[in-house]
């Protein structure tokens, strides 16, 4: 629900999946206008899949989609269509109320590919540091922001390996379509600034997120954010004190043996080549260190930058979660 940036990333990264199948697309945009963005993408570019439009949706490789336009829980009608597993990725904040509603209209789970309203009402999901304390029997899920997926993972590695006492965190984030193109008046004021002409900076949720994840930053974790003009490829610089002394070189190789040794490889990975933003477009990483970038100051404070693609990262935990309830569902049988 939802075909935006995440939910067309999304379809595109599922294409390949056998076991996975888009059932239906809904969004309250012009159909042709939404097939269109979908084969044409101007950062990731054309779809390379056979796709054919039909009375009700679209073909992609022999794979049906169904088109509607519902705009909410109410007006949907997931057990009519058989669905499974529903993803709110309408961009907008979910609230336990409203997503209770898709469960009245027959979908069985849900995964919300944002931060819900109330973070105490929805249990959040990043993989990679809270697998073991959720409870994929439980129907609603939220995936929480990609700031959180891309930097809660290496604060928990960090936090295992020498202790965590503070973390801050600066997201610089390339722009979407929540920012303007022009000066336009609006609510707020720098929000209302042409993405493309500016550094933009804001406030952001993700240190909400990473606490409920993290339990010990409790009162130990802020964040902020600064759009700037990129159209993808965002990174975070990660700033920590740490309880034991140790350098950045150490730092480094707890990462490296922690990718190495465990499931957090498919999450988290770590370059020493000189990237930049462009280089990490289309990758499917949580999140991916710049070793080269790893500092510290009296082996206390130490800062991290971690590179990340937010639309398509993001669509990859998805997937994974849709994998692991397809897993559990089996479990059960």
């Amino acid at each position: 629900m939802g075909f935006g940036r995440i939910g067309r990333d999304l379809f595109r990264q599922s294409i390949e999946e056998n076991n996975i199948n888009i059932v239906s697309v809904s969004d309250v945009a012009d159909k042709d206008n939404l097939i269109y963005l979908l084969k044409y993408d101007s950062i990731y570019g054309p779809l390379k899949a056979d796709v054919t439009e039909t009375e009700n949706g679209i073909s992609v490789n022999n794979k049906e989609t169904i088109f509607n336009n519902w705009k909410d829980a109410e007006q949907s009608d997931w057990d009519s269509i058989n669905t499974d597993i529903v993803v709110l990725a309408t961009g907008k904040q979910q609230n336990k109320v409203e997503v209770l509603k898709h469960l009245d209209q027959g979908a069985k789970k849900i995964i919300i590919a944002s931060t819900p309203k109330d973070t105490e009402d929805i249990d959040i999901f990043i993989p990679g540091a809270n697998d073991e304390n959720i409870d994929f029997n439980n129907s609603i899920i939220s995936l929480g922001s990609n700031t959180a997926n891309a930097s809660a993972p290496v604060i928990k590695i960090i936090n295992e390996a020498i202790g965590v006492e503070r973390v801050f965190i600066n997201t610089i984030h390339g722009y979407s379509n929540s920012n303007r193109l022009a000066d336009v008046a609006g609510e707020g004021f720098r929000q209302n600034r042409a993405a493309g002409e500016n550094i933009i900076p804001s406030k952001t949720s993700s240190s909400i997120v990473i606490e409920k994840v993290l339990p010990f930053l409790k009162n130990k974790i802020t964040s902020s954010s600064m759009t700037v003009p990129v159209p993808d490829g965002s990174i975070i610089d990660l700033t920590l004190d740490v309880k034991k002394k140790t350098s950045s070189e150490k730092i480094n190789k707890i990462i490296e043996q922690n990718i190495s040794s465990n499931y957090i490889s498919e999450r988290i990975g770590i370059t020493y080549d000189p990237i930049v933003s462009s280089d990490v477009v289309g990758n499917s990483l949580s999140g991916l260190i710049d070793g080269r970038s790893t500092m510290d100051i009296d082996e206390k404070k130490i800062k991290i930058l971690i590179w990340f693609d937010n639309g398509w990262g993001y669509s990859s935990r998805i997937l994974e979660t849709i994998k692991i309830y397809q897993e559990e569902s089996k479990v059960n049988e």
